[in-house]
């Protein structure tokens, strides 16, 4: 992982994830200097936001694809 920043971009390095009551901490290395980041519950909003479109246009491919493979399958049968 890398994180940007005014300095330039320092790569990030997980040593270890915490679930918390209040979400989830990851402890780690950012350059030279210990790094934490922590997620709570008001984060969620905005992550799901992120994760929808990807994973909205993933069904749409696995819908159209098993369409597409159903209606091959199907022309097969009948020759």
């Amino acid at each position: 992982m890398k994180v940007s920043s005014p300095i330039g971009e320092l790569p990030f390095e997980p040593r270890k994830l915490t679930v918390c009551s209040g979400g989830i901490k990851v402890d780690g290395v950012m350059g030279a200097w210990p790094a934490q980041v922590q997620i709570d519950p008001s984060d969620l909003p905005a992550l799901a936001r992120l994760l929808a479109k990807p994973a909205a246009v993933t069904a749409a491919a696995t819908v159209m694809i098993a369409g597409l493979a159903s209606l091959a399958t199907r022309r097969r049968t009948r020759r």
